[in-house]
């Protein structure tokens, strides 16, 4: 009696449904007497390319203990359609004795055998290319024609199978009772600007997730907001292809089922865009993500180390918050986020960093010279005075030219929407869209040149009775004097950022230091041994002068 397996498989879940396993052992019974065979080893889906799969695994480790004595396929390529693979394979069952057939018959053991199992494993690996390159250009081809890849439906959404028999394509539905969700999430970042704060409403109010396979719903965290809050398919675009599988860098072998356990993510230029029922509009959607945009620039981390300018220290090439690290337990130094290439989308910031006891006790020491000797910041404000004199026809011609340029891009927009209202639904798909990209350009310029308006008209305003300013700085500085004799680092840390605006370590290693003049009267409490400044108000001589500042550059 020889003791026989069957060794079935199947590529895809689609193969599964169809009973292609119960084909494959139907045929083999056919050849096969049911008392000789003593186990089946399945693998479905799994890819005859795929060395880690299930059944495959555990037909191998059976084989070391010599459980049984033939491997019965239902064809060559259920073991395996890569030749290396296939080849491996054969050469393990021979030493170990077990012999391959293919529905009763097993290869000859000479060398037109091994040339024919060759000519086998090569016409298995080219069909499975054919098969791919069939499968990739049908999915290529119906996402060119805007149709759905089935897919897992993201929050707010169902999904609608595809019917071959109506011919019906497969598609997203809005699910309402997620999509009331979904808008409050929007709604609740924009009034907070915080994705703790929106998990916490969301907490509070008992809203739980979806709760994927068998997981029950629970509430969401952090993460899963976040995800919302910068999913494009909520104002309708949907992509196919932002990730592709990889060889995972870090995996444990033993829990690893497939080769391909990891994730990368690919260009936006090889995404593919299908359209589906939008749920946010697009000014809430992109207001959103000006607010991301803008916290994920000045997000600073907590630290167990005392850094007294964190927050201030803002980079010269990028933009964002330096933050504070530590290095070999010892070493403290600020650097930018972006140095070590943390988003994967832009490149590296190149921007200098420099140690935290050197760039803290610089700034430190020029802020309690400015507080001591209060004559410098009255130059200063004297310098800038005159500056803003001479600068102010300039300014003012460049405002100008500005509110002309925004008047033309308001003229712009009007005959775009013109257009959009005479075409209507004429209008191609292709036409919407470079139509919404013009509009977007047009909102983003028109953002910019109001940046520079304001900046403008900030710089022209003058600086009104200067003596009486004056007299108020001093008041100022004399009231700080009386704290910056051995204080605490908490109150430390309150004088910088009450006078220090911004801080840019410029590539030589100076740093330029804007500077601000703080309210004139505070009041200064004691607390638990801690003393912290509580502001009561601003006088009406500081008050007529919001904005006033000047910059100095220091070498550390």
């Amino acid at each position: 009696m020889r003791r026989i397996v069957f060794y079935c498989r199947v590529s895809t879940d689609n193969q599964e449904k169809s009973e292609t396993i119960d084909n494959q052992k139907r045929d083999l019974y056919k050849v096969y007497d049911k008392a000789d065979v003593i186990k089946i080893y399945e693998d479905n889906p799994g890819s005859g390319a795929d060395p880690d799969r299930v059944g495959l695994t555990e037909l191998r480790k059976d084989a070391q203990k010599k459980m049984f004595d033939v491997i019965a396929l239902w064809a060559s390529d259920r073991l395996a359609r890569d030749l290396k693979l296939s080849l491996i394979l054969r050469d393990e069952f021979k030493e170990l004795g077990i012999a391959v057939e293919i529905m009763g018959k097993e290869r000859e053991d000479s060398d037109m055998g091994k040339f024919m199992g060759v000519i086998e494993g090569a016409i298995d690996e080219m069909e499975r290319a054919r098969i791919k390159r069939r499968f990739i250009s049908g999915r290529d081809r119906r996402l060119a024609e805007g149709k759905l890849i089935g897919c897992y439906p993201p929050y707010g959404y169902r999904h609608i199978k595809r019917n071959k028999e109506t011919g019906t394509d497969a598609s997203f539905e809005i699910n309402e009772q997620e999509a009331v969700i979904v808008r409050k999430i929007f709604n609740y970042y924009i009034k907070c600007e915080s994705i703790f704060l929106t998990a916490k409403h969301l907490i509070k109010e008992g809203i739980k997730g979806r709760g994927k396979g068998r997981l029950e719903p629970g509430f969401m965290q952090t993460s899963s907001v976040s995800k919302i809050l910068k999913r494009e398919s909520y104002i309708g675009n949907h992509y196919f292809g932002k990730s592709s599988p990889c060889i995972a860098k870090f995996h444990i072998y033993k829990t690893r089922k497939y080769r391909y356990t990891g994730r990368k993510t690919n260009p936006k230029s090889e995404w593919k865009k299908v359209s589906i029922p939008a749920i946010i509009d697009e000014e809430t959607f992109y207001k959103v993500q000006d607010i991301l945009q803008k916290r994920a620039k000045h997000r600073l981390e907590m630290s167990k180390y005392q850094f007294l300018c964190q927050g201030l220290i803002k980079c010269v090439q990028c933009g964002r918050s330096y933050g504070g690290r530590c290095q070999a337990q010892h070493y403290l130094f600020y650097r930018c986020p972006q140095a070590l290439n943390s988003n994967l989308n832009m490149p590296a910031c190149r921007s200098r960093t420099m140690g935290g006891n050197k760039l803290d006790n610089a700034v430190w020491a020029y802020v309690s010279s400015m507080i001591n000797d209060f004559e410098k910041v009255k130059s200063a404000v004297k310098d800038l005075k005159k500056k803003r004199e001479n600068d102010k026809s300039a300014n003012k011609n460049s405002r100008d030219n500005l509110l002309v340029e925004k008047n033309n891009l308001k003229i712009k927009r009007g005959k775009l929407f013109e257009l959009y209202s005479e075409m209507g639904k004429a209008m191609s798909t292709s036409a919407k869209e470079d139509m919404d990209l013009k509009l977007k350009e047009i909102d983003e310029k028109e953002k910019m040149i109001d940046k520079q308006i304001s900046e403008l008209e900030s710089d022209m305003k003058e600086i009104k009775n200067s003596e009486a300013l004056e007299a108020e700085i001093e008041k100022t500085c004399k009231l700080y004097q009386q704290k910056i004799d051995n204080p605490p680092f908490e109150l430390k840390k309150y004088i910088v950022f009450k006078w220090v605006e911004e801080i840019n370590i410029n590539d030589d290693g100076s740093l330029k230091i804007r500077v601000r003049i703080p309210e004139g009267d505070a009041a200064w409490a004691r607390k638990e041994d801690i003393v912290y400044v509580t502001n009561e108000g601003l006088s009406s001589v500081t008050a007529l002068n919001i904005g006033l500042k000047f910059e100095e550059v220091i070498m550390p």
